[in-house]
């Protein structure tokens, strides 16, 4: 009889390893959560580096990482710390053959921490994953107990975890407020999130909160403004593109909620064109992406329009934008206008 596998640790193992104080030297974080992705990369960072200490905290991101350059850093000794920390993000190094790394991981200091945080990217079986859980690097980073999976929680558990966030402000809730949100805005933590905070700030002078109010602030207009804006960007329409981004700015939404949106659908594009590559049927599409049908529609002429090479490339400026703006290179304006920018020249 074939042995059993072992289910995916995910959130509530690594939540109780932290409260525990146990702390391991290899971490890869990975699944098609985005939300709680970034989540935990932050919980981490916060556990592990302290506040202000930028000698021992090197951070990279996206697909072209000079390996020299990481190895070092991981032979590298703390300065005057505990701990030295290095996080890796988006590199596609669980979906590759990695002998490089994996011998230079046989040299890494006791006292630095690696992190990968890797979501789903599109494999040509139609399905996504950011780690090949055949390969031998997740094979070390799961012996060494440090492999975490944060996939997308369902239904009824989002509308859980939606209902908590609003009882935390003492206000009555209209029952079908959380799935009222889910069906406006979909499955992404991340767009939630967003949409239950301004949810809450829209209320604050209220008692309770209700379902005209998610009517009220719904953002289906910011998200049709986003696929108008990456259409004309795949049809090099500039200025229909820059004047679309102006009409996001005056609606008053926060950077990071367009940036996040922008992220979105670029990640999908690439998805679907893939899929299209790879004869994938449209239920499939649906059940793998868990976007609604009537959306998916949308996203297949933007898809086609767009050759394979320019979706890796924007994902990677979408990668670097969030990386500029969380460490304080660019401000979130500044980083969103650039990426606007860069996915213009790429298009």
């Amino acid at each position: 009889m074939a042995e059993k596998k072992a289910p995916a640790r995910g959130m509530a193992e690594l939540n109780k390893e932290l409260s525990d104080g146990q702390i391991r030297n290899l971490y890869v974080l990975y699944g098609s959560e985005r939300y709680l992705l970034l989540q935990y990369r932050d919980i981490l960072i916060k556990k592990l580096v302290p506040e202000g200490d930028t000698m021992n905290f090197t951070s990279y991101s996206g697909s072209n990482i000079k390996m020299d350059n990481l190895l070092d850093d991981l032979r590298t000794m703390p300065f005057l710390a505990e701990r030295r920390v290095v996080l890796v993000e988006g590199s596609g190094f669980f979906t590759k053959s990695m002998d490089e790394l994996i011998d230079g991981l046989e040299h890494i200091a006791d006292t630095t921490v690696l992190i990968f945080v890797e979501p789903d990217i599109v494999l040509k079986s139609g399905t996504s994953s950011g780690v090949d859980k055949r390969g031998r690097l997740y094979k070390l980073f799961d012996k060494a107990g440090g492999a975490f999976c944060f996939d997308t929680p369902s239904e009824a558990t989002l509308v859980t975890w939606i209902t908590g966030r609003l009882s935390e402000t003492g206000k009555k809730i209209e029952r079908q407020v959380p799935q009222k949100l889910i069906d406006t805005v979909g499955l992404d933590m991340q767009l939630l999130s967003l949409e239950t905070e301004k949810l809450i700030s829209y209320t604050i002078e209220r008692d309770a909160i209700r379902v005209t109010d998610v009517e009220a602030i719904s953002s289906t207009m910011v998200e049709d403004k986003v696929f108008a804006m990456v259409d004309a960007i795949a049809n090099k329409k500039q200025e229909t593109a820059l004047s679309l981004y102006n009409d996001l700015v005056s609606l008053r939404e926060h950077p990071s909620k367009i940036l996040a949106l922008i992220t979105r659908h670029y990640q999908l594009l690439l998805q679907f064109k893939q899929m299209l590559k790879d004869n994938t049927s449209r239920e499939d599409m649906v059940r793998i992406t868990k976007v609604r049908s009537f959306t998916l529609k949308q996203y297949l002429p933007e898809a086609k329009a767009y050759s394979m090479e320019q979706l890796l490339s924007a994902n990677d400026a979408c990668l670097d934008a969030a990386h500029a703006s969380r460490t304080g290179k660019l401000s979130e304006e500044n980083a969103l206008e650039r990426l606007i920018i860069d996915l213009l020249a790429k298009a």
